[in-house]
């Protein structure tokens, strides 16, 4: 613990905001690129009759890899889509128990998603596939889904971590389940 600043941080802990940090800013600055590029396109296309010819192509395949690592990020938040009607109704205890049952199977299918992503990834990888426009590697595109499940695995593994430690009578718990 240090006197002027309260206890330091876990490794785990920094770990885990410099990964969060690193995924908004990431989002962040993708979305940023692909709009002003989009926009900027635009205006060359009808003002001066001169497009970017790859301008369509990166910002198509940016928004790939903004969905999927979007899609931890929303893992992190608890910002995914939710039936909260079952837990409305269930006591803290029995909460506890189905969220947990629920990561169980989100573990499961990141799993077998990030595994046959993985695989199809290694597939375009060896096939050579480039892009029509820039004539990039098309396994970076693919790279998203594997690369996005590994996040979206770890994330929901932080949050099984949180579910089991968590005492079912801490209201605190009963209230994050409900966000």
């Amino acid at each position: 613990m240090n006197a002027t600043t309260g206890p330091s941080p876990s490794i785990l802990a920094r770990a885990d905001q410099v990964l969060s940090w690193l995924e908004i800013t990431f989002v962040g600055g993708a979305l940023a690129f692909a709009s002003v590029l989009l926009f900027v396109n635009v205006v060359l296309r009808y003002v001066f009759l001169m497009p970017i010819s790859w301008a369509e192509e990166v910002s198509l395949y940016l928004m790939v890899w903004i969905v999927f690592v979007g899609a931890s990020v929303a893992v992190r938040t608890r910002g995914h889509i939710a039936i909260d009607l079952l837990p409305l109704v269930l006591s803290a205890a029995n909460k506890r128990r189905l969220a947990i049952a629920i990561a169980m199977v989100v573990l499961v299918f990141l799993a077998v998603f990030g595994w046959y992503s993985g695989q199809h990834t290694l597939r375009v990888f060896s096939s050579g596939q480039v892009t029509p426009v820039m004539q990039a590697p098309m396994w970076l595109t693919y790279l998203a889904m594997p690369f996005g499940s590994a996040l979206m695995f770890l994330r929901t593994c932080q949050l099984l971590w949180r579910l089991v430690r968590q005492q079912p009578s801490d209201l605190s718990f009963a209230m994050d389940l409900q966000d």
